[in-house]
């Protein structure tokens, strides 16, 4: 497993191991990454999750299935956590444009819930807020000044809910930490309407049907490992943020861009005209154009990302050249041909975890 390095203090929450951790949205790709993670440290994991769209990783902690809207259930979940990870949130932007209501109910109104039992718990929460709230790039790159110029329900209902942590630590002095992940991929992220372009377009490629741009395919984005920004939480974890954090490359691809590299990848030299691999959608409703991160606040606090793009998408094409024959190869191990098993999700036993 590839990490990214910052150095190591006396810190409230090291992440060697012996500390428990209530994570929301457990069950869904970044939350099963960062609680498998957290296990392989020594740590205990208490998981929720709605299921409405989990990931298919094999969780090697329990999860229950349950609703950040259920404020009794948070309280009791989260009293014995050490630190509550609020990651659950209904993420599509299609989706919100269908049923901002729903979007909204989730996104705020569930972290309000989590805010709250923090607040009466006392518990540090670390939140998963969002690139999508920055709306299109204004500047070069954008750092955590840049406008908050949300462009669809999902990016709104989000920022009302970074905002939220804010308030909450103003009003409260409650220890939120803001995590602003740019787009993130890797193994397990989801392929089907509700998933990452990449998942998308690497399923589509390797299954032989065309890959579906939407717009003209100029848009462009700055994609970061699912390592490195589980890297990005174990930050979160130990220090406590002044004020909220990015975590990307700094570097784009567009669109179009991505579907050549992917089909290069997966073809090699054997196609002649990689542009008859892919066809044209409509624009979709809220699309925002670029997002650039500026990381420069995440790298004084020690964190760099540790794997470039083009090093990512192999890997992850390599991975889903096992996963899409109906094996899941483990990304580390590829190369050697090593199968990972996907046993279905774990479900949350209440004789341990009171």
């Amino acid at each position: 497993m590839t990490s990214a390095q910052f150095p190591r203090e006396t810190e409230p929450w090291p992440t060697r191991g012996g500390y428990s951790y209530f994570i929301t949205g457990a069950a869904g790709f970044i939350g099963g990454h960062l609680g498998n993670r957290l296990v392989e440290l020594g740590n205990r994991v208490v998981g929720l999750d709605s299921y409405f769209h989990a990931s298919k990783n094999p969780l090697k902690f329990e999860c229950e299935p349950g609703d950040v809207r259920w404020p009794d259930l948070l309280l009791m979940r989260a009293k014995n956590a050490d630190v509550i990870i609020h990651l659950a949130a209904a993420i599509n932007v299609d989706f919100s444009a269908a049923d901002p209501e729903s979007v909204y109910d989730i996104n705020l109104n569930g972290t309000l819930n989590v805010l709250e039992a923090a607040r009466k718990l006392d518990k540090k929460v670390v939140f998963a807020s969002s690139s999508e709230i920055y709306g299109s790039a204004q500047e070069r790159a954008m750092d955590e000044s840049h406008p908050l110029d949300c462009q669809s329900p999902y990016a709104a209902s989000k920022t009302a809910a970074d905002r939220a942590c804010k308030a909450w630590q103003d009003a409260y002095g409650l220890k939120v930490n803001v995590v602003r992940l740019f787009n993130t991929f890797g193994p397990w992220q989801a392929d089907d309407g509700y998933g990452g372009v990449i998942a998308k377009f690497t399923k589509q490629c390797l299954t032989g049907k065309p890959m579906t741009i939407y717009g003209r395919g100029d848009q462009r984005r700055d994609y970061l490992w699912i390592d490195d920004a589980v890297d990005a939480y174990l930050l979160a974890i130990e220090k406590d943020f002044n004020g909220p954090v990015n975590f990307g490359t700094g570097t784009t691809v567009s669109i179009h861009e991505l579907a050549s590299s992917i089909a290069v990848n997966v073809y090699g030299g054997k196609i002649a005209d990689v542009k008859s691999l892919w066809e044209f959608g409509p624009a979709r409703q809220g699309e925002v154009d670029c997002l650039r991160c500026d990381w420069n606040k995440a790298e004084q606090m020690g964190w760099r990302p540790a794997v470039t793009f083009d090093d990512g998408l192999k890997r992850y094409i390599a991975w889903g050249g096992g996963h899409h024959i109906g094996r899941a190869v483990d990304p580390d191990e590829s190369k050697s041909g090593a199968v990972a098993a996907n046993p279905a999700p774990t479900v949350f036993d209440e004789t341990k975890f009171g």
